[in-house]
């Protein structure tokens, strides 16, 4: 792609100072296009100063005042706004660097002076509406409200309050033909409207300094490095397979993006993992067929839920009940679940061992993550142990390798002493950074204890095992060799190293 005909990243600048703003700017120079300044973050009496920013920050630079009701912090009238925004726009230099390049101003927001002042000096007018409680009744109706003024870009930003609103928003952007725009979906729901602004049509996403200790501009923004490290955003192109990792609104926070784009760049695959949070399997397929995608990671709470959508469902599917892989065949969504296999390989990581036969095993938990690991366990000749807190549910998956079962509580003791080889955490307890699942069991050291949570990278249960001189491990390597296997099953060929030589970040 052209210089001018690429994702562009445009950095939200909200310090309370002007000098703080240009020392984060420096953080980020290298991987940002143009620099927004919130002057409405500002201390009050920086905004007398606010002139010679675009000269200081030596790029492109938008004006930006936002209103309270409009999501932003500036509490003044409108008197004083404009006064603030005509000086910052005037006494221009020869120099058009110097000068703002653009200048928000919201679609109820009419100052003529000022605005024949920027079309004289060059100044372009980004003319912007914001629904913040939501959807607005008509996309077109207003979009069309932003676009009286042939010269100016409009700048229309919705609030998805579930996933068909976003999907309504997402049909809508593609279908418009490309101009100057900017086109934006926020909070948890637009994820995607930020990764793939260009690909909507947008001249740029925002983004803020999160990494830099800036607070986010809005709801849903993502730090630059992220964009570009984690999303592959300077890459994106017409071309671009696209695959979803589906899920609920917290998997804004998953790692799946970070392992899989990670390895699609290093192995020159023009292709890309957005997560898409969804209500339901529905809207989540809906969504992978608008974006042309060809195959999806699936995540808690759809494991299960997705399985009347498959045509084809894989052996490991049939035996688990639940899919964490889809691929697009001639006959529809294939399903597949590579949980076992990446709990698998990790373990025999983490024992150093490729026998496990006889090795007794205590799961604790009986959900999807517990089935597959019962599966593997099993597949390995150990013997299991099934606690937890719904007995009989822990007992239906116990039967199915007989296994023995119990109640998850002080009764498991003595079972738990004897199947104390391999303790496997198969619970969501711990991700809050709360709970401890057997908080009645003392571990001897002897233990090997293995916590499928991932982050925090130590939770309160592996914390305590490795007080008592216990082996320890997280779920960072499973999700890694899990992912592995999703690769190979997408792509039809062996999955690269990287997958297992990824570090863990310190944080998502």
């Amino acid at each position: 792609m052209e210089k001018n005909d690429r994702p562009k990243i445009c950095l939200s600048m909200t310090g309370k100072t002007i000098e703080e703003d240009l020392r984060v700017l420096e953080q980020y120079r290298s991987v940002v296009d143009c620099v927004e300044l919130r002057a409405d973050c500002l201390d009050p009496g920086e905004r007398f100063f606010i002139r010679d920013f675009p000269e200081k920050a030596g790029l492109p630079c938008i004006l930006t005042i936002r209103r309270l009701k409009d999501g932003g912090k500036f509490e003044g009238g409108e008197g004083t706004r404009l006064v603030l925004i005509a000086r910052a726009l005037s006494f221009p230099k020869p120099d058009a660097r110097a000068n703002y390049a653009y200048v928000d101003l919201e679609d109820d927001f009419r100052a003529p002076v000022v605005e024949e002042s920027c079309r004289t000096f060059g100044t372009r007018i980004i003319r912007s509406h914001h629904c913040l409680g939501g959807m607005p009744d008509s996309l077109d109706a207003a979009y069309e409200e932003l676009t009286s003024e042939e010269d100016e870009i409009p700048r229309l930003t919705v609030n998805p309050q579930n996933s068909a609103d976003f999907i309504r928003f997402l049909e809508w952007c593609l279908q418009k033909p490309r101009c100057d725009q900017i086109l934006i979906a926020s909070g948890d729901y637009g994820i995607a409207s930020r990764i793939l602004s260009w690909r909507l049509g947008s001249l740029w996403t925002y983004a803020s300094p999160l990494r830099g200790g800036m607070d986010a501009a809005a709801p849903g923004h993502i730090d630059p490095f992220d964009l570009v490290n984690i999303y592959n955003f300077d890459l994106v192109d017409n071309d671009t397979m696209i695959y979803t990792l589906m899920g609920q609104n917290s998997i804004a926070k998953s790692l799946s993006p970070y392992l899989h784009n990670s390895a699609f760049r290093k192995m020159g695959k023009n292709a890309l993992l957005i997560p898409t949070p969804v209500d339901n399997c529905e809207d989540g397929l809906k969504m992978l067929e608008i974006l042309g995608g060809t195959g999806a990671a699936i995540t808690v709470p759809f494991k299960q839920d997705i399985l009347p959508y498959l045509s084809f469902h894989s052996t490991d599917v049939q035996l688990i009940g639940a899919c964490n892989t889809l691929v697009l065949r001639e006959s529809g969504w294939a399903g597949y679940n590579t949980d076992a296999d990446g709990f698998e390989r990790s373990l025999l990581e983490f024992l150093g061992k490729q026998d496990i036969s006889g090795c007794k095993a205590t799961i604790i938990g009986a959900g999807g993550a517990a089935k597959s690991v019962a599966l593997s366990l099993f597949r390995m000749g150990a013997r299991g142990l099934v606690l937890n807190r719904t007995y009989s549910i822990g007992r239906d998956l116990a039967r199915k390798y007989n296994f023995l079962y119990g109640h998850l509580d002080d009764r498991a003791i003595d079972l738990l002493l004897e199947y104390s080889d391999l303790i496997v955490q198969a619970t969501s307890v711990g991700m809050e950074n709360e709970g401890d699942p057997i908080s009645f069991y003392e571990f001897k050291g002897s233990e090997a204890v293995f916590d499928l949570v991932y982050y925090p990278i130590k939770t309160l249960f592996l914390k305590r095992a490795e007080a008592a001189g216990c082996r320890i491990m997280n779920g960072f390597k499973m999700l890694c060799y899990q992912a592995a296997g999703q690769y190979k099953l997408w792509m039809g060929e062996p999955p690269p190293a990287i997958y297992s030589q990824l570090e863990q970040p310190e944080q998502i």
